[in-house]
């Protein structure tokens, strides 16, 4: 192998040493071969390629000279700003924004903004002035008198010329300046008055709906409702076809609950309770239509009123006309007291004796 000026050269293989000055030499005329080809490549603007294989394994590929992308450090930020936008704008720092505060563009800026806040302030006062010159007109339209009442419900107790006269004692304003919960207060001070609504109608319709109590009983002066509150009353002649109950003020509606109960079981048979009395002992007596009194004592009072029920069935109810008062706070029976000189009276005196006690003193057990 010879080298570019026709010297030869000794090939290597592998890791074989080479000579010193062999090897010297070698390297200052590979220097001079790089030095010529880089004239030529500047100079005529290409470039040699060398056979590797001619080189020396230590020899070195020199590349010519590229262009190379220049990498440019970060720029450092400038003072007094803290941030800096994906877009390049810049965010001021605080001292800039002082600076800027105080500059003349700033109070420019200061001095349209109070502008802006004057005119807005200017804005809701004319806006005030003006519906305050409205509202008085408007008020005219709506400040009407009330011209028709409509009065609805069923008047039982209560006379609808009654009801129509309370309203119109309250009714001493305009439609939308009337006093509905003022109304509505006088009308449940009635004692038939039980629930009262008060509804406006456009224009000027007033729409009152009444609803009445629903008396259940007589109570001394007044009566019980259907949830057992007492109801005074003046008068009480028109409750005279309800049934009358007595007892302690706080006993009424456990009285009221046992009438209804006592009333479930006999008006099945056609009989009528009129009425039911609780004495302090808790001891019941009730009478029937015909004047018909049964004793039924303090304790087990369903369980009397059955049995009564079923001697009536089997003995009583073919001559239920004769009978006077009956007492049922026996365990295995009950005992008939009959009136007087009535065929059952007669037929079940047994003695002389007992004729000459007063037939209305007689008490006689059934055969049962």
């Amino acid at each position: 192998m010879r080298d570019m000026k026709g010297g030869r050269i000794e090939p290597r293989i592998g890791n074989e040493r080479l000579d010193p000055v062999a090897d010297k030499s070698t390297r200052r005329n590979r220097a001079d071969d790089l030095a010529l080809a880089s004239r030529k490549e500047s100079g005529a603007g290409a470039r040699v390629v060398r056979d590797v294989l001619m080189d020396s394994p230590s020899s070195r590929y020199v590349a010519p000279d590229l262009p190379v992308a220049r990498t440019e450090l970060p720029t450092k930020r400038e003072r007094g700003y803290s941030k800096v936008s994906p877009q390049g704008q810049k965010i001021e720092g605080n001292r800039q924004k002082k600076a800027r505060a105080t500059s003349p563009d700033a109070r420019k800026w200061n001095f349209s903004w109070v502008n802006r806040k004057l005119g807005a302030g200017l804005l809701v006062l004319g806006m005030l002035l003006g519906g305050y010159w409205v509202s008085e007109p408007v008020a005219k339209i709506f400040e009407r008198p009330i011209k028709s009442v409509v009065v609805e419900g069923d008047f039982n107790f209560i006379s609808k010329q009654r009801a129509t006269e309370l309203i119109g004692n309250e009714i001493n304003g305009d439609f939308l300046q009337l006093d509905l919960m003022q109304l509505k207060n006088a009308l449940l001070n009635d004692p038939w008055v039980e629930k009262v609504t008060l509804n406006r109608r456009w224009p000027d319709t007033l729409v009152v709906k009444i609803t009445e109590q629903k008396p259940i009983a007589r109570w001394g002066n007044g009566f019980l409702n259907q949830r057992g509150e007492i109801v005074r009353i003046e008068d009480a002649s028109q409750l005279s076809g309800l049934p009358w109950l007595q007892g302690n003020e706080s006993d009424a509606p456990e009285i009221l609950q046992q009438y209804q109960d006592l009333s479930q079981i006999l008006r099945s048979r056609g009989l009528e309770v009129i009425a039911l009395k609780c004495d302090n002992k808790k001891s019941w007596r009730l009478t029937i239509k015909n004047h018909v009194e049964i004793a039924l004592g303090r304790d087990q009072v369903m369980e009397k009123i059955r049995r009564f029920v079923t001697v009536y069935d089997t003995h009583l109810s073919n001559v239920w006309m004769d009978v006077k008062a009956i007492d049922a706070r026996y365990t295995n029976g009950v005992s008939v007291r009959w009136v007087a000189d009535s065929a059952m009276a007669k037929k079940h005196i047994k003695s002389q004796a007992l004729e000459k006690l007063p037939a209305s003193s007689l008490l006689t057990a059934p055969k049962i």
